[in-house]
């Protein structure tokens, strides 16, 4: 079983948008303001956070077909821009 340190949320009251493109997508953080630049794929992972709060990071690698260690890079990443946060 995975500690509550690996549990992952998007923020309250985050309220992202998405703008998408081939393989990229902006998301603008209501709650701060700022637009970031990702890869598509790690806005798909992001969406799927959001329908899944408090998901640990197997069951979104499990749920978006990703390795493990991809998907903890891409939370890490997400966290520096305050997208995601440890639950």
């Amino acid at each position: 079983m995975e500690s509550k340190s690996n549990l992952w949320a998007v923020p309250e009251g985050a309220d992202l948008a998405f703008e998408w493109w081939e393989d990229e997508c902006l998301v603008h953080h209501a709650l701060s303001n700022d637009t970031h630049r990702i890869a598509s794929w790690t806005a798909v992972l992001l969406e799927v956070l959001m329908e899944m709060p408090f998901a640990t990071t197997q069951a979104l690698a499990d749920r978006c077909d990703l390795a493990v260690d991809e998907v903890s890079d891409a939370l890490d990443s997400l966290a520096r821009l305050e997208l995601v946060v440890r639950a």
